[in-house]
């Protein structure tokens, strides 16, 4: 029985993945430039159509859900839905973080590594709604200043990529120097549950959890805001900011929300 399961996870993630290459495809071939002739603003036209992929990606998790290959848990999903003009950071374990992260949200725009921006099935949506990490630091800055002021929210992965085999990559200070140059408060996400087989870097994309579903505890954490740290110089402060946000999404600061 146990091998069942097993085998049907496999086949249901497989075909869970193309469906999910497919509604990308539709959605960035499609959907959006339909979208595009009839709202010509930029901004307005983004946030539309991210609001209808966090739709999209709510009804996909669901799907997983009723499928029996994915739970999700979170202790505030009404904190992430209403959030405005706010900054959303999280510790990166596995694929399916930033799909959750935006299903999660009413609106929110994401700066993403440039490789995924490019020669990959979700390039084109990328390009569409987010920012890619190449862009020079100023455009960056101007985009992410345009979006929050508008009453959006940023999302980010200060380790950058995913962690390999557990272990947490180092903090970068990209979340902190936004915060600190926009004024808007930081939302840590703890982002727990049980092992991601499959789901992590470097793992196979035909493997799945043998004995479990994916199992994902969201813990939404009190905002840290920038103010905190106004007295200090911008290069210590983006650090000391940093160096607190690793801290509060530590695996030692969460142990209660991992489990096997």
């Amino acid at each position: 029985m146990r091998k069942l399961l097993y085998f049907y996870r496999v086949f249901i993630k497989l075909f869970c993945l193309l469906f999910f290459a497919l509604g990308t495809l539709v959605m960035s071939l499609v959907v959006f430039p339909i979208v595009r002739l009839f709202i010509h603003n930029r901004l307005v036209f983004q946030q539309t159509c991210r609001r209808m992929l966090a739709a999209t990606l709510r009804f996909f998790m669901a799907m997983l859900s009723a499928l029996g290959l994915l739970r999700v848990r979170i202790n505030d999903r009404e904190k992430l839905k209403k959030l405005k003009g706010a900054i959303v950071v999280s510790n990166h374990p596995s694929f399916f973080d930033s799909a959750l992260l935006i299903s999660l949200q009413t609106c929110t725009d994401f700066i993403v590594k440039s490789s995924l921006s490019s020669k990959n099935v979700m390039s084109v949506l990328i390009r569409t709604l987010y920012i890619p990490n190449s862009m020079k630091w100023e455009e960056i800055m101007a985009r992410c200043k345009e979006n929050l002021a508008s009453g959006g929210t940023l999302t980010l992965f200060p380790e950058g990529t995913r962690s390999v085999n557990g272990v947490q990559n180092k903090f970068k200070k990209g979340a902190a120097r936004i915060a600190l140059s926009t004024g808007c408060p930081i939302i840590p996400v703890y982002i727990g549950g049980n092992k991601k087989r499959g789901l992590g870097k470097g793992d196979k994309f035909y493997q799945v959890n043998e004995k479990d579903k994916y199992r994902y505890e969201f813990v939404v954490k009190d905002a840290v805001y920038p103010s905190e740290f106004a007295d200090l110089t911008p290069p210590i402060a983006a650090k000391r900011l940093t160096a607190k946000l690793q801290k509060i999404l530590s695996d030692d600061n969460n142990r209660g929300a991992i489990y096997e």
